[in-house]
């Protein structure tokens, strides 16, 4: 049977489309084990799915300037034997890596043993572990049309990014038009910012306007609701996001490249406030994708004060939606986790 070894983690950015590849490679038929962190949530997630997982212990990379980046590459160095040794072992076919720091030690391994693998940079900006152990893959499959340029000489190949099934399933039923109402969401933790500019950003605007506002786990009191068409709660799963997204005309959001691929199958337009401390700022340079065709307003954190939100909203809704729908319909991937697997298999 042939094998493959799926790996990514750190955060759900990047453990949930890896596990969008297990499913659609299970589906045709090949044996998947996901290999990754033990401080990440790969491994409950793959208990959950009854995937077969080996964890080892991994932290962030960092530079070697400090203590902090001397023991995350004694960890590295640890994990990569630990992987080296598992693949002598079972000797898989190939090797796919979703990014984040869990994957270095796996990627790095291949590398070393000849075992063809593929990178998938999620973001405009390839973070640290992809854009050094990239370069001797296969191929780079991106999600952002920007991230080609990061890779010179390489292989690149434009995929997008595999989303959870259940919000794929849910898109391809929703309305095209979208619901009436304003969404505001940080991502699975929440966000300050967010929970404190968009109800007043509301109270500005047209009080007929429907609300719901996903303020994080636990983190409700942050967002204090400026009327009764403001629902704020704390955080949902796949498929109350996805009702939340079908129902939603328009998002205001932070521009994570799930967050973002997740718009872009719901065609839903959006505000976007990038995170500003996320590595090389890349989720600017990927809010910025999504501006320069239409599809978004991009607020900077630092200017995101109650009137420019309201302003930025005012802005998308009074938009048609023929040019920036039809863009966000050209940048959406549906069968992405297909596409990665070709790489495989097809090269």
């Amino acid at each position: 049977m042939t094998r493959l070894v799926v790996t990514g983690g750190g955060t759900g950015g990047h453990v949930f489309p890896a596990l969008e590849i297990a499913r659609e490679a299970i589906s045709r038929g090949v044996e998947v084990r996901y290999l990754g962190s033990h401080r990440g949530q790969e491994s409950e997630a793959c208990r959950e799915m009854g995937l077969p997982f080996l964890g080892f212990p991994t932290l962030p990379l960092y530079g070697l300037a400090s203590l902090r980046g001397w023991r995350a590459l004694l960890a590295f160095a640890k994990a990569r034997a630990a992987v080296a040794a598992e693949f002598r072992r079972e000797r898989p076919e190939a090797v796919i890596s979703t990014g984040g720091y869990a994957s270095a030690p796996v990627v790095a391994a291949a590398r070393t043993l000849g075992i063809p693998f593929v990178v998938h940079e999620q973001n405009a900006v390839p973070g640290r572990a992809n854009r050094i152990l990239g370069r001797r893959a296969m191929a780079i499959a991106t999600v952002f049309r920007a991230a080609a340029t990061h890779f010179p000489g390489s292989n690149v190949v434009r995929t997008g990014m595999p989303i959870r099934t259940e919000l794929r399933r849910a898109a391809k039923s929703a309305s095209s038009a979208g619901g009436h109402e304003v969404l505001v969401v940080g991502g699975s933790q929440g966000a300050r910012t967010l929970n404190e500019v968009a109800p007043m950003a509301a109270s500005k605007l047209d009080p007929a306007l429907r609300w719901l506002h996903l303020a994080g786990p636990g983190r409700e009191e942050e967002a204090r609701s400026p009327h009764a068409g403001y629902r704020v709660e704390g955080a949902r799963d796949a498929a109350g996001m996805a009702d939340a997204l079908a129902s939603a005309t328009l998002v205001v959001c932070r521009s994570g490249a799930g967050t973002l691929s997740e718009l872009a199958a719901f065609g839903r337009q959006s505000v976007l406030i990038p995170y500003p401390h996320a590595f090389q700022d890349h989720q600017t340079a990927n809010a910025r994708e999504f501006a320069e065709m239409g599809a978004a307003e991009l607020l900077p954190e630092s200017e995101a004060n109650p009137d420019r939100l309201a302003d930025a909203i005012a802005i998308r809704l009074a938009l048609g939606d023929s040019n920036w729908k039809t863009a966000l319909a050209e940048w959406d991937v549906p069968d992405a986790a297909a596409r990665l697997l070709d790489l495989v298999w097809k090269n």
